[in-house]
Order: C-alpha cells, then sequence, then structure tokens
C-alpha cells in the first residue's frame, strides 16, 4: 500500500467510526462501499479497508455476504461493557489518589467544564468526548498502562452507548455532568471511598437509563 491509499483508509476509517459512534449511521444502518466512496470522493477500496478494519473492531458487521451494517448492541452486550467499565474506573479513582496534583487537577477540571459548555450549546458529541477524556484522564493519572489499555478497549463501547441514551432521555447529560462532578470532588478531596461511590452511582445511573429509556423488551431486543 502506498503513503496515498494509506492517507486515503485513514480518511476513511476515521470518517466512518466518528459517524457511527456519533449515530449518524444508526444500528443495523447498511454500509455500501460504492455510496459511501462517492460521498468521501475516493476509490472503493480504502473504504473497503476501513470497513474491514471497522469489522475487526466490532461495529460492523457483514450483510449476508455483500456489505456491511452498523453492528447491533444487545442489552447483555450493554450490561457487559457497564460491569467491565466499573470495575476498570473504579480502580482508576483509587489509584489516581497517591498522584493527584494541582495539574491533573486542572485538567480533569477543564475537560468537565468544557463538556458542561458543549452540553449547553447541545453539541452532545462534543460532550461525551470530553466526558470520556475526563475519564481516560484519571486512568492515564494513574501510570498504569495496563489500567489505560483496557479503559481504552471499551471506550467507543461507552461513547456509543452513551449516543443511544441520550437521543432516549434528553436529560441524561445534565444528569451525567452531577455524577462526574461528584467524582472529581472526590478526587480533588482525596477520598478514594467517595470517589468509589460516585463512579459506582454514575454507571448504576447510566444503566438504569438504559434499561428504563431504551429498553422495551426482552434481552434479545437491539439498541438504537
Amino acid at each position: 500500500m502506498n503513503k496515498l491509499d494509506s492517507t486515503s483508509q485513514a480518511r476513511a476509517y476515521r470518517f466512518l467510526k466518528e459517524a457511527i459512534l456519533d449515530l449518524e449511521f444508526k444500528l443495523n444502518a447498511p454500509l455500501r462501499a460504492q455510496s459511501l466512496a462517492e460521498t468521501l470522493k475516493l476509490s472503493r477500496t480504502p473504504v473497503r479497508e476501513a470497513l474491514g478494519r471497522l469489522e475487526q473492531e466490532g461495529l460492523v458487521v457483514r450483510d449476508r455476504g455483500w456489505g456491511y451494517i452498523v453492528k447491533p448492541v444487545t442489552l447483555k452486550e450493554a450490561l457487559d461493557v457497564y460491569k467491565v467499565r466499573e470495575s476498570l474506573e473504579v480502580e482508576a479513582v483509587r489509584e489516581i489518589m497517591p498522584n493527584v496534583n494541582s495539574k491533573i487537577l486542572l485538567e480533569l477540571k477543564n475537560h468537565l467544564k468544557r463538556a458542561g459548555e458543549k452540553a449547553k450549546l447541545g453539541r452532545l458529541n462534543e460532550y461525551r468526548k470530553h466526558t470520556r477524556e475526563f475519564y481516560k484522564a484519571i486512568a492515564n493519572a494513574t501510570s498504569n498502562d495496563w489500567l489505560c489499555f483496557m479503559i481504552s478497549l471499551i471506550d467507543d463501547r461507552i461513547r456509543l452507548l452513551g449516543a443511544i441514551m441520550a437521543n432516549r432521555h434528553l436529560e441524561r447529560p445534565q444528569e451525567s455532568l452531577v455524577e462526574n462532578r461528584a467524582v472529581l470532588a472526590a478526587i480533588e478531596a482525596g477520598d478514594a471511598d467517595a470517589a468509589e461511590i460516585a463512579v459506582r452511582k454514575h454507571i448504576g445511573s447510566a444503566k438504569e437509563t438504559l434499561s428504563k429509556y431504551v429498553i422495551s423488551g426482552a434481552a434479545a431486543l437491539t439498541l438504537g
């Protein structure tokens, strides 16, 4: 693959991934290489390669052998993500405590400040990115590389679930901001127990919202 092909694939990959995570392409939506290539003004090859990469990441699946669709999410998958997320982020807020300093606190405050600003403007995709940056900054400050890596593996799923919930329950972004500010307050106070409680409350609230506002049937139903 030459440099131009690589750049084209990266462009197609970024476009498709962001569109999926922001629900610009809905769950189960068909993704056809030809039409996507025309939209992006690229050849089909880099688009097909980008779709193949997204298939490996579990964001798209083949549509009966021809083309792709955006992968649906089952209730079980969503709850499994939250279960793993809770374990990892509780560990992160506990491990960050010995490392907290004014620089780290300023970074965390800035992420939540920007998230709040974007929420007020109704720019929810940007709001979600800043809230995820808040949690990634917590993980990074632990200096635990494996913890950071494992959180990064589920980051896309968390963003996607957040987008699904925000579309169904318009108050969720503001509720989430209040919950995340409680996490920050506990970190700033150096209270690991309070931080753990705040993280568990935040993720528990997300699971409750998912069940109340998104799920209307059995666990086999897909979200979106």
